[in-house]
């Protein structure tokens, strides 16, 4: 065989091997940021001292799209944050 036919499909191999590697690496690291987004999120929600009560209702309204959370991380109704980004697409408008 052509050695630059063979120096090429050796590159080839060696290259996928890499680019496999590479790959679960990215995968390992998507899913320890996951995981630290997670733990923010859970510190975030404990941080509010919400009663029982209250936590099951958020998590319920945030799973059926009722509830949201504006930039402060504070909780507001949907119609709440529609109706402020449309203050805010205004307020770009003015500017």
């Amino acid at each position: 065989m052509n050695r630059r036919i063979k120096k090429y499909l050796d590159e080839i191999d060696k290259t996928e091997r890499k680019i496999t590697e590479l790959q679960a690496y990215l995968k390992g690291i998507r899913s320890a940021l996951k995981q630290e987004e997670d733990n923010e999120i859970i510190k975030s929600i404990r941080s509010k001292k919400y009663s029982s009560q209250e936590l099951l209702k958020i998590l319920t309204g945030i799973q059926d799209g009722t509830i949201g959370l504006d930039k402060n991380g504070d909780i507001q109704r949907k119609e709440s944050l529609v109706k402020e980004g449309r203050k805010n697409e205004e307020m770009e408008k003015n500017f």
